[in-house]
């Protein structure tokens, strides 16, 4: 009978906009890809953001909708040329991320294991195929005015998070070393403080401004400036250790970000990178270095949050990873994954264990949802 695919868009609010360096983030648009085989149904996601990714949402669109052509004459998603179909899209890595998203689904609800046991099993020599039901993760605050911060980080310590992330470079140097030191005092000495500036500041301002920030035990920060080189010239001279994320779109680009030995910390995120196969090769790299990883999302719907989810409990259980964004979301595409404890929890098997909840073909939605 062949595989059979589905494409659904979908357009969902933020509860709240989201200040980044790069601006105002109020919604986020995608589309989920479904990989049938008769029996079970894989999903994947790619969910590009403006500003941050170099496809477009149209991009992706058009080329699952090729892809999905030429998957129909497939057996299953073991056919030699299902690989071809992967290769063909190495250059388009979030369409990419969701084809392979939705064929490692499929595969680990065939095979009766998680998708997190599937991908310690298939990519991560030497580890075994179970993984832990619950990674950590961190809290985001991206609030504008010290006193909102310090009440935001406080909260997040509440529910058990054993690091917070904070969002800088929106605002000027001083105003940014005010929002450290009020999230430092509202969590303690006890919990971890990670920065992320976007690429928002120049190297200059970068190493002058962690040099402030460092008084306040900050763990890294993300991206202090634009581009590797950038990021590594921070690295070399600043006080704080620093991390690249939206810089590094593929594996290569992680390895060069590990080569400059000034980046000590790499965030993984499975749709930049093309997916969680692809992701899992890039954690592997980042291990055998000796640097750190931590794996996010690009505040992706439920679908891409379990992808997120697995990926880190596969490749990096212990680590605390950047996963609890689903509230950032007004709605949703599917039943979340629970934040307990400070930990997400991943689904029982089989798969990915999410799946869209509404009804199968493309519906009409209202503003915000699946269409």
């Amino acid at each position: 009978m062949g595989l059979a695919t589905e494409l659904r868009e979908y357009r969902l609010g933020l509860a709240s906009p989201l200040v980044t360096a790069h601006g105002l983030v109020s919604r986020r648009d995608g589309v989920l890809f479904s990989i049938s085989d008769g029996v079970h149904c894989g999903w994947g996601e790619a969910a590009p953001m403006p500003g941050w990714s170099s496809e477009t949402l149209a991009d992706c669109r058009r080329v699952l909708e090729s892809a999905a052509s030429r998957l129909a004459g497939l057996e299953g998603v073991d056919d030699p040329r299902f690989a071809a179909v992967l290769k063909d899209l190495e250059a388009r890595p979030h369409a990419r991320a969701a084809l392979a998203g939705a064929a490692l689904d499929l595969a680990a609800q065939n095979e009766a294991v998680g998708l997190s046991s599937l991908l310690g099993s298939r990519f991560s020599a030497g580890r075994p195929g179970s993984s832990p039901g619950s990674v950590p993760v961190h809290g985001l605050v991206s609030h504008s005015e010290p006193a909102a911060v310090a009440s935001a980080a406080a909260g997040l310590a509440l529910r058990g998070m054993s690091a917070v992330k904070l969002k800088v470079a929106a605002a000027d140097p001083a105003t940014d070393l005010a929002r450290v030191a009020a999230a430092r005092g509202a969590v303690g000495d006890d919990i971890e403080l990670r920065l992320d500036a976007n690429g928002g500041w120049d190297v200059d301002t970068a190493v002058a401004a962690l040099h402030r920030m460092a008084d306040y035990n900050v763990a890294f920060c993300e991206e202090p400036a634009s581009g590797i080189d950038g990021i590594a010239a921070v690295g070399a001279a600043a006080a704080v250790p620093v991390a690249v994320d939206e810089s590094a779109v593929s594996v290569d680009d992680v390895a060069t970000a590990l080569r400059s030995g000034t980046i000590s910390v790499v965030v993984l995120k499975p749709q930049a990178l093309g997916g969680p196969d692809l992701a899992m090769a890039a954690a592997a790299l980042v291990e055998d270095s000796g640097a750190h990883a931590v794996v996010t999302t690009m505040v992706d719907s439920a679908v891409g949050v379990a992808h997120a989810a697995h990926l880190a409990a596969a490749a990096l259980p212990e680590q605390v990873h950047g996963l609890a964004t689903s509230s950032l979301l007004a709605a949703d595409t599917a039943a979340r994954l629970e934040v307990r404890g400070g930990r997400i929890h991943l689904p029982e098997p089989p798969g990915l264990g999410v799946a869209p909840s509404i009804g199968t073909g493309r519906v009409t939605a209202p503003r915000d949802g699946l269409r």
